[in-house]
C-alpha cells in the first residue's frame, strides 16, 4: 500500500470521529483531494458501535494501556449472571412480561449466551439522537447521505415524578388524551409553550426580554405553571435542572416543539445499529468521492513548513511513509500540543453507563424505543438522560435491550449514576426468573469521558483541530464545528452540496452510450465512480 499510497494532498483527516468524517466528506464532495487515517482498525474513534466481542477488546486495550484512549478512564464493568447456566427456558408470568415475547418462553441468559450471540450487539460509546428537524436530519436529506442510514422514530419520553415513571405528553393530541394534567393545565401549558414556539432571540421586543439574568424555573413559575407542569416542561421538555437559564430553556423547548409531527409522535429519531453508523456514512460518501482511506494507520510525526509564497505545508509521518497537504483536519485526541493555541474551555467531563437488561423498563405493547430523562435526585447533581433501545434497532438480541445513561460528571460515573440506575432496574443479580415489577440487570458498564467538545483554535491556518463528544443529546455541536472547519479550509464553497443517485451519474463517455448504460453503471448503493 506505500507504494501505491500517492504522497501529496489537498486535505488529510486524521481520525474518523463525527467531526473528521463530516469535514472528509464536504471536502471530498467539492473535489478536494482527500486522505483519511485512522490508528484503529475500525471507524468511529470514541463515536463508534461495537458489537459484544469488539466491546470487551475495546475494553482490554483502555484498562491495559491508559494512554491509547485517554479520554476514557474510571471504567469499571461487572456481570449479575453466571458465566454457564442451565440450558432450560422459563415461561414468563403475567406479572414479568415483556412487549415481544408475551407467547414464548423467557431465555435464561448468561455470560456464555452473550458470548455466543455477539454479534447482535451494537453499543455505543456515544448514544445520540437526532432531532427530526435538527441540523444533523437537515444535513443528512440536503446532502442526500440519508440513504446511506436508517432510522427509527423514538416512540415514547417518560420522566421520573413522584418517585415512579411517568410518560410525557408531547404533542398536542398526547396533552389534550392525558389524564394526568387538568383541563386548566392544559390551557395554560398549550399557552406557554405557543409563546415559546414564537420565541425569535433577534426580536428585541420578545416576551423573554427581561429574563436574561433569571432561570427557566422562575420564568414557569412566573407564568402561573403549577408544579406538575412545570415538572414536564423543565425536566422533562427542556431536559434541564432548577439552575438553567431562562433563554437556555426556551431555546431547548423550541427545538422539541420544533420536531414534533415530522416522523412520529415525538421530536426523536435513533439510528438503526447504533450512532457508531453515522460517521461511517459521511466516510462512505467521502470515498465515493475519491477519498482514500487507511485504517490501522498511527501517526508517527505532524510538522509544517514554510513552500513558496509564504503557504505553509503540512507534513505527517505515518508508518515510515511520508505525506504533504495543504490542510490537516485531525481529531484533538490525536493533535500535538505544540498545534493548540488553547486549551479548551473548562467544562466538566462526561459519566456514562450501559446497562443490558433482560426486560424494558416500562411495560409497552409494542417495543418501545425511549428516551427518559431524570431530574437531579439531589442537591448538586446534574440531569440524567436515558436511552433505552431494543432488538428491532439492532442494538441487541431478542429478549434484551440495552440502556444508556449520560450526565455530567460530579464524583465517577459510578457515583454519579448508580443511584439512578437502581431507581429503574433490579440489580440484585440471582434468578432471573423470579417476579419482579423491574427489569433484571444482567450487565453494566460505567466509564468517565474527558469533555474535550469545546472548539479548538490552532496556531496554524493549515491545522484544523476537531472536537470530541459532548455530553448533549444530540448532534449539533459536531455538526457546527464540522461545518466552521469545512468553511476555513474551503472559504466560499457550498458545505455538502446533494450528491447524486447512482441512477444521474454521467460517465465520461456517456456521449456514446444512452441512459439504459448510465443505469447500469451505478450500483444500487451509491457506489459508482464519479
Amino acid at each position: 500500500m506505500d507504494d501505491d499510497l500517492p504522497t501529496d494532498f489537498q486535505v488529510i483527516v486524521i481520525g474518523t470521529g463525527m467531526v473528521e468524517s463530516i469535514v472528509a466528506a464536504a471536502c471530498s464532495r467539492i473535489g478536494k483531494n482527500v486522505l483519511h487515517l485512522d490508528s484503529s482498525d475500525h471507524y468511529g474513534g470514541l463515536w463508534a458501535s461495537y458489537n459484544f466481542e469488539g466491546l470487551q477488546k475495546f475494553l482490554k486495550e483502555v484498562n491495559a494501556d491508559p494512554k491509547r484512549q485517554p479520554q476514557v478512564y474510571n471504567l469499571t464493568e461487572k456481570w449479575y449472571i453466571e458465566k454457564e447456566s442451565p440450558q432450560e427456558e422459563i415461561k414468563e408470568g403475567e406479572e414479568n412480561k415483556t412487549d415481544d415475547s408475551k407467547a414464548e418462553a423467557k431465555k435464561v441468559w448468561s455470560q456464555a449466551t452473550f458470548a455466543a450471540e455477539y454479534r447482535k450487539f451494537n453499543i455505543d460509546m456515544t448514544p445520540k439522537l437526532l432531532f427530526s428537524r435538527g441540523p444533523l436530519v437537515e444535513l443528512l436529506i440536503s446532502s442526500n447521505i440519508a440513504r446511506y442510514a436508517e432510522f427509527r422514530c423514538v416512540t415514547r419520553v417518560l420522566t421520573w415524578l413522584d418517585d415512579r415513571l411517568v410518560p410525557v405528553p408531547c404533542s398536542r393530541a398526547d396533552v389534550f388524551a392525558t389524564e394526568a394534567v387538568s383541563i386548566i393545565e392544559k390551557r395554560m401549558l398549550m399557552k406557554m409553550l405557543t409563546s415559546i414556539v414564537g420565541y425569535n432571540e433577534e426580536e428585541m421586543n420578545n416576551e423573554f426580554k427581561d429574563w436574561n439574568d433569571k432561570t427557566f424555573k422562575e420564568y414557569l413559575t412566573h407564568k402561573g405553571l403549577t408544579p406538575n407542569l412545570i415538572h414536564y416542561v423543565l425536566y422533562a421538555i427542556a431536559g434541564g435542572t432548577d439552575a438553567m437559564p431562562c433563554l437556555e430553556g426556551v431555546k431547548e423547548c423550541k427545538k422539541f416543539l420544533m420536531s414534533l409531527g415530522r416522523y412520529g409522535n415525538t421530536p426523536f429519531l435513533w439510528p438503526m445499529y447504533g450512532s457508531g453508523e453515522l460517521p461511517q456514512c459521511f466516510c462512505r460518501l467521502c470515498a465515493v468521492f475519491g477519498g482514500v482511506y487507511c485504517l490501522n494507520r498511527p501517526i508517527d510525526k505532524v510538522e509544517t513548513k514554510t513552500v513558496d509564497e509564504g503557504k505553509t505545508m503540512v507534513v505527517i509521518e505515518t508508518k515510515n511513509k511520508t505525506v504533504n497537504c495543504e490542510h490537516l483536519v485531525i481529531g484533538i485526541n490525536e493533535c500535538p500540543k505544540e498545534f493548540m493555541s488553547s486549551e479548551p474551555a473548562e467544562s466538566s467531563d462526561i459519566s456514562r453507563a450501559v446497562f443490558i437488561t433482560n426486560g424494558t423498563i416500562m411495560s409497552s405493547e409494542k417495543e418501545p424505543l425511549t428516551l427518559l430523562r431524570f431530574p437531579p435526585l439531589n442537591e448538586g447533581d446534574n440531569a440524567v438522560t436515558v436511552l433505552e433501545v431494543g432488538p428491532a434497532t439492532g442494538s441487541c438480541p431478542k429478549g434484551l435491550f440495552v440502556v444508556y445513561f449520560i450526565t455530567k460528571k460530579v464524583k465517577d460515573a459510578e457515583s454519579d449514576l448508580k443511584a439512578y440506575a437502581e431507581k429503574v432496574f433490579d440489580m440484585s443479580g440471582g434468578d432471573q426468573t423470579q417476579a419482579s415489577d423491574k427489569p433484571k440487570c444482567l450487565w453494566s458498564l460505567f466509564y468517565n469521558v474527558v469533555d474535550r467538545s469545546s472548539a479548538v483554535a490552532s496556531n496554524s491556518g493549515a491545522v484544523h483541530a476537531c472536537a470530541g463528544p459532548d455530553a448533549g443529546l444530540d448532534f449539533d455541536r459536531a455538526v457546527l464545528q464540522a461545518e466552521q472547519i469545512f468553511k476555513r479550509i474551503c472559504p466560499g464553497e457550498e458545505f455538502l452540496p446533494r450528491a447524486p443517485d447512482p441512477e444521474e451519474i454521467v460517465f465520461e463517455d456517456d456521449v456514446t452510450h444512452g441512459p439504459e448504460f448510465r443505469r447500469e453503471q451505478g450500483d444500487d448503493d451509491g457506489d459508482a465512480k464519479e
